[in-house]
């Protein structure tokens, strides 16, 4: 199909406009300026102070309260109190940071053992979270690069854990639920259905677990890595299905660091909500969100994102990029 159109997005019923008429300038693919890359003399994660408490600790990563964090500690649960016609509540909850012993590889030169290890430090984190009574969600996430938010270029990711439900999470839970409610089946494991039929916007898949580039993508070579297997909830895997999540995490930013010269990236993992809940219909999964544009006014003003690269033109540059 030439010109622009509109996708809708399956699960939010959002639209997404495709201009694919609007070539990338010729440096959209060029290789980005080396980031500077401060000396681990000068790297606060290299010299860990008092106040950075390790919590965790294995081979490759350490994991420690956030210095600076934007949610406190908490001994009692929020209230949400009136003000005026506005609602308010109090920001508490907890803030970590899972820091890669590495100074300068991102996950992109790393191996799968040590992906592995990083995996096993979101889940060990997830589940003490998961016990405080206050916690509603938990929201693990990287931010790779400065036009992705990173502050430190040591790379590092963060687990957030929230007295409420995110707006993005919720409405992901809503369109999940809406979804089984109307015909009886999980959407994403619908939407999986049909891409590994169609198998144009597939980029990797093992025995555990597919990569793709979403039909309706928010961002162009947006990326979504989805367990095959029916599952809410990121913490329950097993042993090996973390191994096998790891193998498909270690490709897929090998080929995006290969295929799109190293851009600035953005990943966070969506999953069930902390407390139980009737959320059987959901399917956990992990968004990459490559910086390849700046949102200008159009999608500021309506919220709708522009995508400038077709899904099944990024998916197939992906599949052609090295693995390694």
């Amino acid at each position: 199909m030439n010109g622009s159109y509109f996708r809708k997005d399956l699960v939010s019923g959002d639209w997404i406009l495709v201009a694919s008429r609007l070539k990338t300038k010729p440096s959209f693919f060029a290789k980005a300026p080396r980031r500077v890359q401060p000396s681990k003399k000068d790297c606060p994660f290299e010299n860990l102070e008092k106040k950075h408490q390790i919590i965790f600790s294995s081979d490759f990563v350490k994991v420690v309260k956030n210095k600076f964090p934007i949610l406190t500690p908490h001994r009692t649960c929020p209230v949400a109190l009136p003000e005026g016609p506005y609602r308010r509540l109090g920001g508490a909850g907890f803030q970590e940071l899972v820091i890669t012993r590495d100074h300068e590889r991102s996950l992109g030169y790393m191996s799968e053992k040590e992906i592995s290890l990083v995996l096993d430090a979101y889940r060990e984190r997830y589940l003490a979270l998961k016990g405080e009574k206050c916690t509603e969600y938990i929201l693990i996430f990287h931010n790779n690069g400065p036009s992705a938010g990173a502050t430190q270029p040591h790379p590092h990711s963060q687990i957030l854990a929230l007295p409420i439900i995110p707006p993005d999470v919720g409405r992901s839970l809503a369109g999940s639920r809406h979804y089984f409610h109307e015909r009886k089946k999980c959407v994403h494991c619908v939407m999986l259905k049909k891409e590994l039929s169609d198998k144009k916007r597939i980029i990797y898949k093992n025995k555990n677990f597919v990569v793709l580039c979403p039909y309706a993508s928010r961002v162009s070579f947006e990326i979504r890595l989805f367990p095959l297997k029916h599952n809410p909830n990121f913490e329950s895997l097993s042993a090996e299905e973390r191994e096998s999540l790891a193998g498909a995490m270690r490709v897929i930013f090998a080929k995006l660091k290969n295929g799109l010269a190293d851009p600035d990236y953005n990943f966070f993992i969506h999953t069930a909500p902390a407390k139980a809940g009737h959320t059987k219909h959901y399917h956990w999964h992990l968004e990459i969100l490559p910086r390849t544009a700046i949102w200008g006014g159009l999608e500021l003003g309506t919220g709708i994102e522009v995508v400038k690269i077709l899904p099944e033109e990024a998916a197939k540059i992906l599949r052609k990029a090295a693995a390694s």
